[in-house]
């Protein structure tokens, strides 16, 4: 069985939850038993050699450095204080912010009053809801580039000063429509345990045309708040995927009511589609290769997620992966939610799309 591969972020993951677990110092031997990627990379007769690996853990090391964890080398006695040896430790005082503490104008100690000794910060209620504001007013400045930042704070301080507005009053509706595919959901989930084939007229976006459909309903999948019919249609002559919503006129073969009308193939399961992109289940016979370059650190993201094949591996961290689309309009809706961290590289004709659909909504939105 082959091994889940292990992605840097996970690994640099590890190694700060392995130091953190520990209160004395550990050495290298330690941490490369601890930490499941140094492990596997230098188990018996492991490649690479425990060299690389030894030059992975310090380019790691040297990179959560600059991120600002403090992991310090200390050295410490060992064999009864026979000999020393290096170890690296990560204390939790040094990683994490202090706690701020809230205390009553009353309790602020006088100018040169002695004060009980303590590492967390101290403020009145006053000073902390001047913040609060300031901080309200900072996240409100047009542009302001740490807007999400300052939210983040908003959020919490309030939370800590027990000043958080009254939530606004929320309203639920139903989607339009929705009366009309709970009906058809009703009558899909009927043909589905009856085993009766089911007919609609079907508007497909990938062609843009409207065709009738014989499918034999093997599911019914719910996806990003829509809901899918999986089945074998018989226009193609393969399993295909139908939403819900663009069917018209949906009917289940009225013939043999009590006899069904296929079996589901054994080796058919809902969960294969259900973990699958809508990109990659589509009405389209064919499937188009599309390249895309991940900016560091959206290609650690993309990798973690499995999403696409990997094709290269840029000396930035980039990296570029390969995608099977068979349903172009949602691949490029997912494209453009991903902010420009991910460009496509070809083929030429579905990058011209992506900037046609790019100015649509812009124009949409003026």
């Amino acid at each position: 069985m082959t091994e889940e591969r292990i992605t840097k972020a996970q690994r640099l993951l590890d190694l700060i939850a392995c130091l953190l677990g520990r209160r004395t110092p550990m050495t290298v031997e330690e941490i490369f038993e601890a930490v499941p990627a140094y492990r596997r990379a230098a188990g018996p007769g492991g490649d690479p050699s425990p060299e690389s690996v030894r030059r992975m853990f310090e380019r790691d090391k040297d990179e959560l450095r600059g991120l600002g964890i403090p992991i310090d080398t200390e050295r410490f006695s060992i064999n009864f204080g026979l000999d020393t040896a290096d170890g690296y430790v990560l204390r939790p005082g040094a990683l994490y912010l202090p706690y701020v503490r809230i205390v009553e104008a009353s309790a602020q100690a006088a100018p040169g009053a002695a004060v009980a000794s303590t590492s967390d910060p101290a403020f009145s209620r006053h000073e902390l809801e001047l913040a609060l504001e300031a901080l309200r007013e900072a996240a409100a400045v047009p542009g302001w580039p740490l807007a999400a930042e300052t939210r983040s704070a908003f959020r919490k301080l309030a939370f800590d000063l027990g000043s958080i507005p009254e939530p606004a009053p929320v309203q639920l509706t139903t989607a339009p429509g929705a009366d009309a595919i709970a009906g058809t959901l009703a009558m899909l989930a009927d043909a589905i345990v009856r085993r009766k084939r089911t007919e609609f007229r079907y508007h497909g976006l990938v062609r843009g045309e409207e065709t009738e459909r014989d499918v034999a309903s093997y599911g019914l999948l719910l996806q990003g708040g829509t809901w899918y019919l999986v089945g074998h249609d018989a226009l193609r002559d393969a399993v295909r995927k139908f939403h819900v919503g663009r069917m018209e006129s949906p009917r289940v073969n009225r013939a043999s009511p009590g006899s069904p009308d296929f079996e589901v193939p054994d080796d058919f399961t809902l969960a294969a589609y259900g973990d699958r992109a809508a990109w990659e289940i589509g009405e389209a016979d064919e499937e188009m290769s599309v390249r895309v370059r991940f900016a560091h650190p959206m290609s650690l993201w993309a990798d973690r997620n499995g999403f696409g094949e990997l094709v290269e591996q840029e000396p930035g961290g980039g990296t570029v992966r390969r995608f099977a689309v068979r349903h172009v309009r949602p691949f490029l809706c997912w494209i453009l939610g991903l902010r420009g961290d991910a460009r496509i590289l070809g083929p030429a004709g579905l990058i011209d799309e992506l900037q046609q659909l790019a100015s649509a909504i812009a124009d949409a939105h003026a």
